[in-house]
C-alpha cells in the first residue's frame, strides 16, 4: 500500500540545504507519488528551485519577495497584529521576530551585527502581516497535509508551525540529540513532541529496551575519556599554511567576483541592504580586517587565571546572534546582562567563570568582552581552556541552554537553565529556572541537591538508551554543506517518520 500517494506536503527549502538535502527528498516524495509545493528562503534558492525541472511544485513562496515589499502582499488587507495574536493563541509577534536578525540587528553599521534594528518597527509590522497574508492563501489554496522543515531556527519556521498547529497537521523538523551524530525529529521548537520525549518517559515508567547495555557503555566511555565535539572551524586548532595564504586571498577573491559575476549580488534585498548574505566589497573588508583583529585581540587578551578562580559556577558564552537561542529563550538573550544577574545571585564565596563560545573567536567585538570582563563577580578565562577542564572543576553551569548541561551530566554537575528545552530538561542534572528575583534561592537549593542517586543514574541511562531506541545516526551536517553525496539512507529515515504519519491521517 502506498500512504504516500495523493499526499500533499509543503516543504521550506533554504539555502544550501534547499540544494543538497531537501531537493534530493523533494524528489523521492515525488517518486512516491506527493504533490508539492514550497516556500523558499534566499533568491539563489528560489532561482534554483522555480528554474529546475525534476520537481514539480503547485505554489512556491519567496520570503526574500516578501521582505522586498511587503507592501505589495497587503493590497486591500487590513489584518492586524490583534487578529494574529488571536487566530495563533499567541500574545505577541514581537518573540518571534526577533528571531529574525536581518530586520531587529543591522549588518551595514557593525561587524558581526550591530543590536540597533536594521529597519523601523513599522516594517517589521508590515513584513509579519505580508508573511502571514502569504501563507493563509497558501494553505488555503495548498491545504497540506505535512510541512517540513530543517530546524526551528527563525521567526519564518515558526508562522509556519503556527499555521500548522492551526490546521491540525505535523510539521516536521530535526534536531540534534547531543549524543554524537544522533539526530531525532521534532514537532515543536522546544521539542517537545516527536518520539525522543515519548520514549523517554517510556524508559522512566518501567519499559525495557535492548539498548540499555549500550547506552551504560557510553555513559561509562565518557566518564573515562571526555566525548568533545567536533566543530568544523574550531579556531583553537591550528591550520596549514596553504589555508593561511587562502585565507588572507578571499576577501579579494571575493571582490573579484562580485564585479565579475551574478552571484554575490543575487541575495540582494533592497529594504535590508547588506547581509552575512550579500556583501558589497566595503562591506567585505570591513568583515575581514575586524575579524583578524577581533581574533588578535582575543588570542591576546589578559584573561583571569583560572587556578585563582576557587569557587565557581560555570557560564558558557552562546553564538549569537543565533535563532534558536532567540526562539526559545528572547527574554534573556542579552548574555552580559543574565551574567550580571547570576553573578549577583551567587551565594558566600562563589564566583561565576566566563568562556566565550569557540565559534564567535573573531566574531565578537573587544568590548562586548571587555563588558564581561568588568562586570562585578565576574572572572573571564581564555577561551582555550577545555570546557571538561571547567566542568569538572566547577561546582554548577548555568546557562540559556548549552551543551554543556549534556556534558555536565556525566560527572554529577548540577545546571541551571534559563529556557524551556525539552530536550535539555529530560537529563537528570538539569533545573528549569527563568526568574531571576529568585535566582539566589534556587541556586543555593540546587548546590545542596543529591545528583550521586540511582534514580540519577537511571535517568541518565534512560536519556542515552531513548536516543539509541528512537533517534537516528547519520551525518546529517555534511549532507547539509553538500559533503555527504549518497543520501539514500537518509530518505528512508524520513520515509519511515513520513509514513509513521500518513498511516495514523
Amino acid at each position: 500500500m502506498n500512504r504516500f500517494k495523493g499526499k500533499k506536503i509543503l516543504i521550506f527549502q533554504q539555502r544550501d540545504w534547499a540544494k543538497h538535502v531537501g531537493h534530493f527528498l523533494a524528489k523521492k516524495m515525488r517518486d512516491e507519488g506527493c504533490e508539492l509545493s514550497a516556500v523558499t528562503l534566499k533568491r539563489r534558492t528560489h532561482k534554483f528551485i522555480t528554474l529546475q525541472k525534476e520537481v514539480k511544485y503547485h505554489y512556491v513562496v519567496n520570503i526574500d519577495d516578501i521582505v522586498e515589499n511587503p507592501e505589495k502582499y497587503l493590497v486591500n488587507e487590513n489584518v492586524t497584529l490583534d487578529e494574529i495574536c488571536r487566530e495563533f493563541n499567541i500574545d505577541s509577534v514581537w518573540p518571534m521576530l526577533h528571531a529574525n536578525r536581518y530586520l531587529t540587528r543591522s549588518y551595514r553599521r557593525k561587524f558581526y551585527y550591530g543590536y540597533g534594528k536594521n529597519v523601523s518597527d513599522e516594517f517589521m509590522v508590515s513584513y509579519i502581516k505580508a508573511y502571514y497574508v502569504a501563507l493563509r492563501d497558501l494553505f488555503a489554496k495548498f491545504k497540506p497535509d505535512m510541512v517540513i522543515i530543517v530546524a526551528f531556527v527563525s521567526d519564518e519556521h515558526m508562522m509556519l508551525k503556527h499555521f500548522a498547529d492551526k490546521y491540525k497537521i505535523p510539521i516536521l523538523a530535526t534536531a540534534d540529540t547531543k549524543v554524537p551524530e544522533f539526530y531525532t525529529f521534532a514537532y515543536d521548537e522546544m521539542v517537545k513532541k516527536g518520539d525522543f520525549r515519548d520514549r523517554f518517559f517510556e524508559l522512566q515508567n518501567g519499559a525495557k529496551s535492548d539498548n540499555i547495555g549500550k547506552a551504560k557503555q557510553f555513559i561509562a566511555e565518557f566518564k573515562e575519556k571526555f566525548k568533545a565535539p567536533v566543530y568544523p572551524d574550531d579556531k583553537t586548532k591550528k591550520i596549514s599554511w596553504i589555508k593561511k595564504i587562502r585565507h588572507e586571498l578571499s576577501p579579494y577573491k571575493q571582490i573579484f567576483d562580485w564585479y565579475t559575476k551574478e552571484l554575490p549580488s543575487m541575495n540582494y534585498i533592497k529594504s535590508v541592504g547588506p547581509t552575512i548574505d550579500y556583501k558589497p566589497p566595503k562591506i567585505i573588508l570591513r568583515d575581514f580586517y575586524c575579524q583578524k583583529k577581533y581574533e588578535k585581540f582575543a588570542k591576546n587578551y589578559k584573561y583571569y587565571p583560572l587556578e585563582k578562580a576557587g569557587k565557581f559556577v560555570f557560564y558558557p558564552l552562546k553564538y549569537t546572534p543565533e535563532g534558536n537561542m532567540d526562539l526559545m529563550c528572547p527574554l534573556y538573550n542579552n548574555q552580559i546582562e543574565l551574567a550580571r544577574q547570576i553573578a549577583m545571585s551567587l551565594p558566600g564565596d562563589y564566583t561565576l567563570v566566563i568562556k566565550e563560545h569557540w565559534g564567535m573567536v573573531g566574531l565578537r567585538t573587544p568590548s562586548y568582552l571587555e563588558k564581561v570582563d568588568r562586570t562585578p563577580n565576574v572572572k573571564l578565562v581564555d577561551y582555550r581552556i577545555p570546557s571538561e577542564e571547567l566542568i569538572k572543576k566547577s561546582d554548577m553551569v548555568i546557562s540559556t541552554f548549552s551543551t554543556c548541561f549534556f556534558e555536565a551530566a556525566f560527572y554529577n554537575k548540577p545546571a541551571i537553565m534559563f529556557s524551556d528545552s525539552g530536550i535539555f530538561e529530560m537529563l537528570p542534572n538539569v533545573f528549569r529556572h527563568t526568574d531571576p528575583a529568585t535566582l539566589s534561592g534556587k541556586i543555593k537549593e540546587v548546590l545542596s541537591a543529591d545528583l550521586k542517586t540511582e534514580a540519577y543514574e537511571r535517568q541518565l541511562e534512560n536519556f542515552i538508551t531513548a536516543v539509541y531506541d528512537v533517534g537516528f545516526n547519520f551525518d546529517y551536517s555534511a549532507a547539509w554543506l553538500g559533503e555527504k553525496k549518497d543520501l539514500e539512507e537518509l530518505w528512508q529515515i524520513y520515509k519511515k517518520e513520513l509514513e509513521k504519519w500518513f498511516a495514523i491521517n
